[in-house]
């Protein structure tokens, strides 16, 4: 299939496909359990409007889980669309399933790390992958697929990431730091979940059956979710749309660090 006119008609603003077999261990080892002989892994991203940050809390909320929602109709259309011509095929789940690692809340696909390996930005100290267009204004989705896509991006040579310190400065809540976020101190997370309930919520996150069970309701939760807060990340600018992406909105792709 073409997947520049696909993602053309599907108003998708940036795309790459990465080979599993040049990413690292733990990630090849992540996709193939998604689709075993995963040959790459295509991430595609949708800009963020600029005037959607003007918004109330809650209205912007809701615009943020339309884009995401869009992007995983996107995803699973190309799944459909490459397991129709015999190459298995699996979206990146939008929300659920999630893993732990060191206590760190991770995707099962790292989206951001994969769409800086294909060169569609780089990974900023906040955590967040920073493009050189529409800088952290990107949400994402992907697909795991075993179709060799013969085309392939590579990382960005230039660090889009001033290292100025402005987003660990920032954080209201002492959430960023240069070794990465903590989410369940980040202000978005933490109304929703109090630091005494989250022993709680890893034990749950660590079981990946009660995880399945609990996948939908997952989008339920995220519409009536609010983010309240984006203090952290105002300068963190593109080059021809100049505005911030917030932190821990319920992306997959954009919620979990490292």
């Amino acid at each position: 299939m073409d997947l520049e006119k696909f993602f053309r008609d599907e108003g998708i603003d940036v795309y790459a496909a990465v080979r599993t077999a040049d990413l690292p261990e733990a990630d090849r080892a992540d996709a193939l359990q998604l689709v075993p002989d995963a040959f790459a892994i295509i991430v595609f991203g949708k800009e963020i409007p600029a005037e959607i940050y003007t918004l109330p809390q809650k209205e912007r909320t809701r615009h943020m889980i339309r884009i995401a929602e869009s992007l995983d109709r996107t995803a699973r259309t190309l799944a459909n669309c490459l397991n129709a011509e015999n190459f298995r095929s699996e979206p990146v789940p939008l929300f659920l399933p999630l893993r732990i690692v060191e206590d760190r809340v991770q995707g099962i696909i790292r989206l951001k790390q994969i769409a800086a390996w294909g060169g569609l930005g780089t990974i900023g100290k906040n955590t967040l992958l920073i493009s050189p267009r529409y800088g952290t204004r990107l949400a994402l989705s992907g697909v795991v697929t075993k179709k060799d896509t013969g085309t392939y991006g590579t990382p960005l040579t230039a660090d889009l990431c001033r290292t100025c310190g402005r987003c660990v400065q920032e954080c209201p809540e002492g959430a960023i730091g240069f070794e990465g976020v903590n989410m369940f101190r980040c202000k978005n997370i933490r109304h929703v979940i109090p630091p005494p309930l989250v022993p709680a919520v890893l034990w749950l996150l660590r079981r990946r059956q009660l995880q399945q069970i609990l996948a939908p309701l997952a989008s339920w939760i995220a519409r009536h979710a609010t983010i309240s807060c984006n203090r952290a990340l105002p300068h963190v600018l593109g080059s021809t749309a100049q505005d911030f992406w917030t932190s821990m909105m319920l992306l997959k792709g954009q919620i979990s660090d490292n």
